[in-house]
């Protein structure tokens, strides 16, 4: 697969577009590192598929010393923004970087963790997914946990119509320009959406169990699932 590059100025602002559109974005992460940790001292080898603009590498090297953290993004641009992140935040010794997709990192470096939080939503087709949470099974050490975040709900359902419309509704309310409201939105609607059921038959069939459902906002949900 070739790399991904998004519009330099959109990468620039994705954060603050999506703090605008996401209920309790920045929450989010700190929720996912609370799934995830047990004792703050221990050690452990986390994934971050779609690193993006490295909230995660920052919400989870912060407060855990002993993490190290690999991020993974097809994006140049995206790469560009975790790398200066991480930089101001004095990470470098435990944060590696990979500019491409899972599939190109070596199987036998085992995890003990993995976040995959709004990429879904770029990958349309089902076994495109379902390869994704194959590769990333791999990747995975037995017991492993596996965070997910994406948008979700069949669009042709009238309880889906009626969620949107209060989602575009919160964003108004929350002083977003009607303007930037209905390009969010149908920016939204362009990508690709699951159900929790189809989701969790596609992490099955990958090899994940347990899963949970931690967060339900409107048209967006998180899960997390266990490495069998």
């Amino acid at each position: 697969m070739n790399n991904i590059d998004f519009d330099p100025k959109k990468v620039a602002h994705y954060d603050d577009l999506a703090r605008k559109a996401v209920f309790g974005y920045d929450q989010l992460f700190t929720m996912a590192l609370s799934l995830l940790v047990e004792r703050q001292n221990e050690s452990a080898k986390v994934l971050i598929v779609g690193c993006g603009t490295g909230m995660e590498l920052t919400t989870f090297g912060n407060p855990m010393p002993n993490w190290r953290l690999t991020g993974v993004d097809p994006s140049d641009e995206m790469i560009k923004i975790s790398k200066a992140k991480i930089d101001d935040h004095g990470l470098n010794n435990r944060v590696v970087l990979y500019n491409g997709f899972v599939d190109g990192l070596p199987e036998e470096e085992k995890y003990d963790a993995a976040t995959l939080i709004f990429v879904l939503r770029f990958i349309p087709d089902d076994r495109k997914k379902l390869s994704l949470f194959k590769d990333i099974a791999k990747r995975l050490k037995t017991g492993a946990k596996l965070i997910i975040v994406d948008q979700y709900g069949d669009p042709g359902s009238e309880d889906f119509k009626f969620m949107t419309k209060v989602w575009i509704n919160f964003m108004k309310l929350g002083g977003v320009p009607s303007e930037l409201v209905m390009k969010i939105a149908v920016q939204a609607t362009e990508q690709s959406f699951f159900t929790g059921s189809e989701i969790q038959k596609l992490l099955s069939e990958a090899g994940f169990e347990r899963a949970n459902r931690f967060y339900n906002s409107f048209m967006h949900g998180g899960w997390i699932v266990q490495k069998k």
